[in-house]
């Protein structure tokens, strides 16, 4: 019997990201399709699709997102114009969703207005630890479009599982809105899940509180947090932690944003180097999302 796909019959991806939208491919049993992407001098881009189909996933990640919009926006118009009914965008980082109201005059609500613009492309949508505050689903972001919001728990659960993660250790999350992502991955190994406090006073200047009477002392911690980027969130937490008395710590995040200067930061500060999932590609990348999201993509066809 052949497997449920969804009726989707192949996978689009792009340069950056072709061995991961490779991967989703390979899971769902269907062909895999790279985009070629053309730069004019001046900085346009000239999207190109091989192989026209009907029914089609578009896997990419939008981090550094601006010009990943426009080719995305092309190569919808491509696949549209070649006679897709459905389009399916995977974007397992989605952009633009912090910004879920106005903060100060004269800002965007920019959750908004990427999500009328990509509703207006595409046609159902999957993405991974959307960085969602105040909205409560990812529905309320691409209107009438079906999306799921997949949480990046099990793959950091299941990793800590094969690697013999001690019956003693912490989970840490650094702030409430890692409060899910920790129970996620703490409840099903048994493990304690505890969630800190983060004031932020800047990009690059963060303070993390943990609970002063959190049962830390002498147990090994690992961090987790949907995003590491300047990697300041996480290195507070962690001071914060030791002060309490923890043995070893680890570091797992579900997007990697960070540069090799950030990296080089976390060993000097003896956390070795955080595990990623593969949905940005980055070398910190240990972790695959490809049997979840392709678990994802196959719920479209049971509508």
């Amino acid at each position: 019997m052949a497997r449920n796909t969804g009726n989707y019959t192949a996978v689009y991806g792009f340069p950056e990201s072709a061995d991961a939208a490779r991967r989703l491919a390979g899971a769902l049993e269907i062909p895999c399709h790279i985009a070629e992407l053309h730069r004019f001098p001046d900085g346009e881009s000239l999207v190109r699709l091989p192989e026209p189909v009907e029914r089609a996933i578009v896997y990419r990640s939008l981090d550094r997102p601006n010009d990943k919009l426009v080719e995305l926006t092309l190569a919808a118009s491509v696949l549209r114009r070649q006679g897709a009914t459905d389009l399916c965008l995977v974007s397992p980082y989605m952009a633009y969703m912090r910004q879920d109201a106005v903060f100060r005059p004269g800002e965007p609500v920019s959750q908004t207005v990427v999500g009328d613009w990509l509703g207006r492309c595409f046609d159902r949508f999957v993405c991974v630890e959307p960085h969602l505050h105040r909205t409560h689903t990812l529905d309320e972001v691409f209107v009438g479009r079906p999306s799921v919001a997949l949480s990046g728990a099990a793959p950091i659960a299941d990793h800590l599982r094969a690697n013999g993660v001690a019956a003693g250790t912490v989970i840490i999350g650094p702030d409430e809105e890692s409060a899910p992502l920790v129970e996620a991955v703490a409840g099903p190994l048994g493990l304690t899940g505890i969630v800190g406090r983060k004031e932020r006073r800047g990009d690059r200047d963060v303070t993390v509180a943990l609970p002063p009477d959190a049962p830390i002392h002498g147990r090994p911690v690992v961090i987790v947090d949907d995003v590491i980027s300047s990697g300041e969130t996480i290195f507070s937490c962690a001071r914060a932690a030791r002060v309490l008395g923890a043995g070893r710590v680890q570091v797992y995040g579900v997007h990697a944003l960070f540069s090799d200067v950030v990296a080089e930061r976390f060993l000097a500060e003896e956390l070795g180097s955080p595990l990623s999932c593969d949905g940005v590609p980055h070398p910190s990348n240990a972790l695959s999302l490809s049997g979840l999201i392709a678990d994802a993509v196959k719920s479209f066809g049971t509508e």
